[in-house]
């Protein structure tokens, strides 16, 4: 009996051995993505969303550490206003406190599920409800434990799906960058919020129009007092740490 409890009580703390801190988590997932100073890629981008037609386009994205990003394109583009640059960190700031982190396993590689509670200023998809309501926006993130990368973000206003923010990744250098990403948002009684540009409408050529007149044009429909849409991102021609000029983001 005695063993028994022994071998069991080992077990346990294998367990809670394999769940490092938020902060340990943070650190490995900022860290993996530090080794990049600076990138440029093509990226191809399409739209789905009821009545609303956008040609695919061709982007280039320029990006320089800390925090420098230029979007290259012509013409009318929508993207996402997080997670395009590929930095963690948008993610990992937006959540005030954490409520959970439990090991999982996905395709025979472990994750870590990050669950919190939003910074309400920090949300750059400004979900807004009258000032008499104050729902809770929630998140989960989903880590990669071997690479230590994001590949899942999912935030809900109370129990109803906000957006999620899915992230394929290859590896360049030793370094993951994102392959693919796919950006789905779905807002449901939508007609009682105060909501500006949900996605972030911009890049050259945007006229960043109020969210009635691109929900009414993209094919909001009173009845089922919804809207709902995809961005897909696909990544490819990276170059990665072979230097940028700081010129590049201050042209206009």
């Amino acid at each position: 009996m005695r063993r028994i409890f022994t071998i069991f009580l080992l077990l346990v703390t294998f367990v809670f051995a394999q769940t490092p801190s938020i902060e340990k988590i943070k650190n490995n997932v900022i860290n993996q993505f530090a080794q990049i100073n600076d990138y440029q890629v093509d990226m191809k981008i399409s739209v789905k969303m009821t009545g609303f037609r956008m040609p695919k386009k061709k982007i280039h994205i320029y990006y320089k550490r800390p925090d420098k990003v230029k979007v290259s394109t012509s013409g009318f583009a929508i993207l996402p206003k997080i997670g395009v640059d590929g930095n963690p960190s948008e993610f990992l700031d937006m959540m005030k406190n954490v409520t959970a982190i439990k090991r999982t396993i996905h395709n025979n590689s472990p994750f870590y599920k990050i669950t919190g509670k939003v910074e309400r200023d920090s949300l750059k998809i400004p979900v807004k409800v009258s000032k008499n309501e104050m729902p809770e926006i929630n998140m989960d993130v989903l880590v990669d434990a071997k690479k230590w990368v994001i590949t899942k973000v999912s935030v809900y206003l109370e129990s109803e799906s906000v957006f999620t923010f899915n992230t394929d990744y290859t590896e360049i250098e030793g370094i993951h960058v994102p392959k693919q990403s796919i950006f789905k948002i779905g807002v449901k009684g939508i007609s009682k919020w105060s909501i500006q540009n949900p996605m972030d409408l911009g890049g050259p050529g945007s006229d960043r129009k109020g969210f009635e007149t691109i929900a009414k044009n993209a094919g909001f429909d009173p009845d089922k007092d919804e809207f709902v849409g995809e961005i897909m991102m696909t990544f490819s021609k990276y170059k990665v740490n072979q230097g940028i000029k700081d010129i590049i983001f201050e042209e206009k």
